[in-house]
């Protein structure tokens, strides 16, 4: 079952691609090429086919408001075979940076006829044990990155390859209003913003990979459970957006 969940799960799966710009006038540069930039990565999975996809908040500037002269992609690696494709984002139709949640719209496919299939929510509680699988791209090793004059990604060298995992509900309660789920699985830098999906037959998403819970140690405060908020407290804005949902546990 954990193999047909993960397949059907990592299809949908894309990294994220954030170009920083080092200040204002890097981003406005005459030539970008020589302008100082840094990119970030995190992970996002697609709610509705091919336009928007969901991640955690603080992939977009590691909790910071989002900076306006950057710029995002998200790539796909069907199969993790050896092409990736991207997709430019064009848009930011939620950013709850209080939830750690953003969606993300996206444009046209940089290869003509790659699909991105959806992924089915599910607002549904899930009882402790329950089985799940997470998806997430760990962030490349980065040889070389390029962007045009107008500052637009056109090419680089990382290598980057998704990662699936297993686990179980490990606990859940309300936190400021919300309910939030520990798992007892581990996850990579950057594959925050992946999906916590059931591992049944028809695995559908209800949580996101987002952070850790500190915990009190001998040696002082260290992390602890990895944990995500249900995406219960985005239904309404995930509905009027027309993701599917599957509101029976699977």
């Amino acid at each position: 079952m954990l193999v047909e969940a993960i397949a059907a799960v990592r299809r949908s799966v894309v990294a994220v691609m954030c170009i920083h710009w080092k200040s204002a006038e890097d981003a406005r540069a005459a030539d970008p090429a020589h302008a100082e930039f840094s990119c970030s990565f995190g992970t996002a999975f697609c709610v509705v086919a091919d336009r928007y996809v969901v991640t955690a908040h603080h992939v977009l500037n590691g909790g910071k408001p989002r900076n306006p002269d950057d710029r995002f992609y998200v790539f796909t690696v069907p199969g993790n075979d050896v092409p990736a494709y991207y997709y430019e984002v064009i848009g930011f139709p939620l950013e709850r940076p209080d939830r750690d949640l953003a969606v993300l719209e996206i444009g046209p496919c940089s290869m003509p006829g790659i699909e991105l299939p959806a992924l089915p929510v599910s607002f549904v509680p899930r009882p402790d044990g329950t089985q799940v699988v997470t998806v997430g791209y760990p962030s490349p090793e980065i040889h070389d990155i390029k962007v045009d004059p107008q500052g637009n990604y056109r090419g680089g060298q990382f290598f980057l390859k998704s990662h699936a995992n297993e686990g179980i509900v490990a606990a859940q309660y309300e936190l400021e209003g919300d309910w939030m789920y520990e798992l007892n699985v581990g996850w990579h830098h950057g594959e925050s913003g992946g999906p916590v999906a059931s591992a049944g037959a028809s695995p559908a998403v209800f949580s996101v990979m987002q952070h850790y819970r500190n915990v009190q140690s001998p040696h002082g405060v260290v992390a602890g459970p990895h944990r995500g908020f249900g995406l219960s407290c985005i239904e309404g804005e995930l509905r009027a957006l027309g993701v599917v949902v599957q509101d029976a546990q699977a």
